[in-house]
């Protein structure tokens, strides 16, 4: 496995003798050498050798030495703090702790790794953030097809999908909150190189007898159901991986297939391009959209937004559960109200099956149920939203069982008796009364003896030496009964035990012991009952992040005014469509319409830097995708077909880390899309050809376009400096010229963001530069240039107006483009 690993360390000994405890940590070292070795000692976790190193340069600890190893310590306590560090660091680290009392146990303290954390693995509350936290297994089949399934360990989530092309799974890794990658050995250079996050590849072992470890992990006879083909290999492997990390059975919901058929692929770049969440580009899509109440919630809008459905019943559903919630706004606050009492089920849950769920976990589950009740006799007042309730299992059973046995405020930690109610155990009742009202009972114990003998000065105490005692002054020892059995003589007095008074001793020292073991075992058991309950409470935790979806489109869409798009066969049309992210943060956006059909399907459009081109072009984009994930849209109406794929070309960059110029990082997109482009996707473009001459610019510009209307036959925006372009549409009559309306006055120009029929007269370049505040000098002296230019240049004569004859003799040279020829890009 790969990551970065320590060394065992043996040779930094030399000759020095090793004591049992070091001979211990080696022998555990040795079977986690790919992991930081974190060993419990007493109050401290400790790393030695390489792993001491790491570990006091990644987290500035002090580096101290044993045995003249190097050692570094981090307090038991803060462990989370520290492990967050390591593991965003890129480490992989291994949990050792104490299994067994130290104080009772015979020769060398019995020690285990318990845990090994890596990026894909966490199910710690406190290392996590509410985003998912998917580790991906991939393999590849004897005949090249790539599997992987995702897992999240933290919710249980598992999404199985295929690859036609390493390419494409790439993109999907760098579109997707993947934090870490399993692979076979063999793939592993392959991905090293392309993957960003943490690798581990896995021994052959990892791949074999995988549908074994997937029965044993469902707990099921057959794996027939999950139709998982050659899947099964990174689904097993996982599964293993899963095992031996988190040391014990995963524990996965059914998988779901991400199937093509029903999901629209976006790429990295459309995801970029069209800022549809958090990333380098700032505001975005999700940012915009997410009011949702619930961490759930905000996941499922993330992952909702990323695989827009191409299913036209499933988007009508949707769209059906937020027309009734926003038909009914009472309802809506309401619910959204309820859902403010909601917490992680999803985790809550998975802690419980994983024995690591604490506390507060459980009250923050019996406070989710308790939101139950009212939101059922809320959903049940509407018709529509009432099929909700069949999603929606009745679990006050658990919400009780918690009730009857946690006090329902936590002070303290557990195991300091402060958890589990009174009543609940009588053991454990006596243990902690004897605990905390220890005093009091020895006080009422002392009148009990004094008023038994007689004896007004008898009193009872405790040392270390004889442990609780009653003492009787000299001149009235005469007066002891006789079962009292003498401890210890003094000079004024005789100290005696009695067995009640040694019973006693021996509750209260065993009372803190007993207490921690009692309250540990009843939580672990209240846990287990829960455990039954499972997939009830998974049906629960997907049902309420899926009313926080429909409930946050609605509140959404009434608070930006949003109309419910109409699904059709072909037409696209939007009337005062704005950009969802844009108008935000402007004071007045100017809203434009768009209307495309089967026949009239691509636009170009001109204009000048900074009149709304590009915001136009995208969103168009946005309006679409929003409608495809059930979301209503910023426009007053909206007719979109459903499309196939959204696809854009916009900008224009580098892509250092394959070395690729800006022009090929260019071309190399633009061959994707003509590539993989249908009759139903979008594709939308701006500016194509600009890294490279003029000439060779229009040209290709020219021909992309050709060949997109003429072969793909797509709905297609194009936004150009290459006023050339729009020649295109006297040659062919489904492509429409657009331009941005631009208003000259006396004092410059004037943006007026409004897209109309036309086309663009000139750039307005020098207008933009003065705009952006260079010096009037630099401004002046470009208009002198761009006269001198303009009447010299015959560009124009020779490209910019085509004669109707030209205009033919194109028309009549356009063939279908040959097979193959697409490889040029």
């Amino acid at each position: 496995m790969t990551g970065h690993a320590g060394h065992s360390g043996q040779n930094l000994f030399g000759n020095v003798k090793l004591t049992p405890m070091m001979k211990q940590y080696l022998e555990i070292k040795e079977k986690y050498k790919d992991s930081i070795l974190l060993f419990r000692l007493g109050d401290f976790y400790e790393a030695f050798f390489d792993d001491a190193l790491t570990v006091s340069k990644v987290l500035n600890i002090v580096l101290t030495k044993r045995q003249d190893a190097p050692m570094a310590g981090i307090p038991y306590h803060a462990l989370d703090n520290y492990l967050k560090k390591l593991v965003d660091s890129g480490y992989k680290v291994a949990i050792c702790e104490q299994m067994e009392d130290p104080a009772l146990a015979k020769g060398i303290v019995k020690r285990e790794v318990t845990r090994v954390i890596t990026p894909g693995t966490i199910i710690e509350d406190e290392l996590l953030s509410t985003s998912n936290n998917y580790m991906m297994s991939v393999y590849e089949s004897k005949s090249g097809e790539i599997y992987t399934v995702l897992a999240d360990t933290s919710t249980g989530d598992v999404v199985v999908k295929a690859f036609d092309s390493l390419d494409d799974l790439i993109d999907f890794v760098n579109t997707h909150e993947i934090t870490q990658v399993i692979c076979p050995e063999s793939m592993y250079p392959q991905l090293r190189d392309k993957i960003k996050v943490f690798i581990d590849r896995l021994d052959d072992w990892y791949y074999t007898n995988t549908i074994d470890a997937i029965k044993e992990a469902y707990n099921v006879f057959s794996i027939d159901h999950f139709e998982l083909g050659d899947a099964h290999y990174p689904f097993g492997a996982l599964v293993k991986y899963l095992n031996y990390t988190i040391n014990k059975q995963a524990k996965l919901r059914f998988p779901r297939t991400l199937d093509e058929s029903k999901y629209m692929i976006l790429d990295s770049t459309t995801i970029e391009n069209l800022s549809l969440v958090p990333g380098e580009r700032g505001k975005n899509l999700y940012d915009v959209l997410n009011k949702t109440k619930t961490p759930m919630g905000s996941r499922l809008l993330k992952w909702v937004i990323l695989h827009p459905l191409k299913d036209r019943r499933e988007i009508e559903k949707r769209l059906d559960m937020v027309s009734a919630f926003l038909e009914d706004k009472l309802l809506m606050n309401e619910v959204r109200e309820y859902l403010d009492g909601v917490y992680d089920l999803e985790r809550i849950i998975n802690r419980i099956q994983y024995d690591s769920a604490k506390p507060k976990d459980l009250i923050s589950l019996r406070l989710t149920l308790e939101v139950i009740e009212p939101l059922r006799d809320a959903l049940a007042s509407n018709d529509e939203l009432s099929k909700l309730l069949e999603d929606l299992p009745d679990l006050s059973v658990v919400k009780e069982k918690i009730q009857s046995a946690m006090y329902d405020e936590i002070e303290g930690e557990l195991g300091e008796g402060k958890i589990i109610k009174e009543g609940v155990s009588k053991e454990l009742d006596e243990y902690r009364e004897l605990l905390y009202h220890s005093n009091e009972k020895l006080k009422d114990f002392e009148e009990i003896e004094r008023a038994k003998t007689g004896i007004q000065k008898l009193k009872v105490g405790f040392n270390n030496v004889f442990g609780y005692y009653i003492e009787i002054p000299k001149g009235q020892v005469k007066n002891a009964p006789e079962h009292y059995t003498r401890l210890q003589t003094l000079v004024n007095a005789e100290r005696y035990t009695t067995p009640e008074l040694k019973e006693f001793e021996n509750k209260i020292m065993a009372a803190k012991q007993k207490v921690e073991a009692l309250e540990k075992a009843l939580f672990e058991n209240l846990c287990n009952e829960i455990k039954v309950y499972t997939e009830q409470l998974q049906k629960v935790a997907e049902t309420l992040s899926w009313i926080d979806i429909y409930t946050t489109f609605a509140y959404v869409s009434s608070l930006y005014g949003y109309a419910r798009p109409v699904l059709s066969d072909g037409e696209l049309e939007i009337l005062q469509g704005r950009h969802p992210v844009v108008e935000r943060f402007v004071d007045s956006f100017v809203p434009n319409d768009t209307y495309m059909d089967n026949r009239l399907r691509m636009f170009i459009l001109t204009g000048p830097n900074m009149s709304g081109k590009s915001t136009y072009i995208r969103q168009v984009g946005l309006i679409a995708l929003m409608a495809q994930i059930g979301c209503f849209v910023p426009a007053s109406f909206a007719k979109i077909p459903v499309f196939d794929r959204i696809f854009t070309r916009m900008g224009a960059r580098d892509d250092i880390s394959t070395g690729k110029s800006t022009f090929l990082t260019e071309m190399s997109e633009v061959a994707l899309i003509l590539s993989k482009a249908t009759e139903r996707s979008l594709v939308l473009l701006d500016e194509v050809g600009r890294g490279t001459s003029t000439f060779d610019g229009i040209s290709i510009a020219w021909s992309m376009s050709e060949y997109i209307y003429n072969e793909v036959k797509c709905k297609t925006l194009f936004a150009t400096h290459f006023t050339e372009l729009t020649e295109l549409a006297n040659a062919y009559d489904g492509i429409k010229n657009l331009t941005v309306d631009v208003k000259e006055t006396a004092d410059g120009v004037i943006f007026l963001h409004r897209v109309i029929e036309g086309v663009a007269d000139r750039s307005y370049g020098i207008e933009v530069a003065a705009i952006a505040g260079l010096p009037q000098s630099i401004v002046d002296r470009a208009r002198e240039i761009l006269n001198i230019i303009v009447e010299k240049s015959d560009i124009e004569k020779k490209v910019g107006i085509l004669k109707e004859g030209q205009m033919k003799k194109i028309k009549s040279t356009k063939k279908t483009v040959p097979e193959g020829q697409l490889r040029m890009f």
